[in-house]
């Protein structure tokens, strides 16, 4: 068995080219990497990143209108303080349903992030989990992040009732969701910036 296992690694090395060695290594690395628990969130993480793509709005007839008990729907931030979605009728909102254990979440949070830097002051984010407010709080200052995060405190709506997460919504000042995605996305990608951009300038 050892004769043999010699004879394949010297055909192996022989043969193969020097990007195939190490695509051959960076694969088992990943494999180690999923194996160890410690490891595995964040390589989950950095492979969902590197599928995910920029959202894309949809067709004018695909689009709902948010009806009078999605309006009424409750959240309270981290420090305990109610609001209701109705507070920002008439303005784009970002809604995104997420957790700190969820890999393609942590994929996109970076993205969200800098959109949010940058047209934070043109629409309102936020940013749901239903973790406990300290686990939430700790991986935020973790990561460097300083977007709202929110917990719902009523009966999810149907319009945002989801079998996965993340799964992101967003609402055009009138009212309709013009964008529904689920799994990680590329949301700081120009599109994005151009549709907020354009929402904006049509309040003013």
């Amino acid at each position: 068995m050892k004769t043999y296992l010699q004879n394949r690694w010297k055909t192996y090395w022989a043969t193969k080219s020097w990007f195939s060695k190490f695509t051959d290594l960076l694969f088992i690395l990943l494999v180690i990497g999923m194996i160890i628990p410690a490891s595995r969130k964040e390589i989950s993480a950095f492979m969902a990143g590197l599928m995910a793509s920029s959202p894309k709005t949809m067709e004018s007839s695909q689009q709902q209108s948010l009806n009078p008990e999605a309006w009424q729907w409750q959240l309270t931030d981290l420090e305990g303080n109610r609001m209701v979605l109705e507070q920002f009728k008439g303005q784009t909102i970002l809604v995104n349903l997420w957790a700190t254990w969820c890999p393609p979440c942590i994929a996109e949070m970076p993205d969200i992030q800098a959109l949010y830097d940058s047209r934070g002051n043109k629409a309102v984010f936020l940013l749901i989990s239903d973790e406990k407010p300290e686990v939430i709080k700790a991986f935020m200052q973790k990561k460097g992040y300083s977007m709202p995060v929110y917990q719902q405190a009523s009966a999810t709506p149907p319009v945002f009732v989801t079998n996965s997460i993340p799964t992101t919504w967003l609402i055009s000042p009138e009212g309709k969701v013009v964008i529904r995605k689920t799994g990680a996305a590329k949301w700081n990608s120009s599109s994005m910036q151009q549709t907020i951009d354009s929402f904006y300038a049509s309040q003013r």
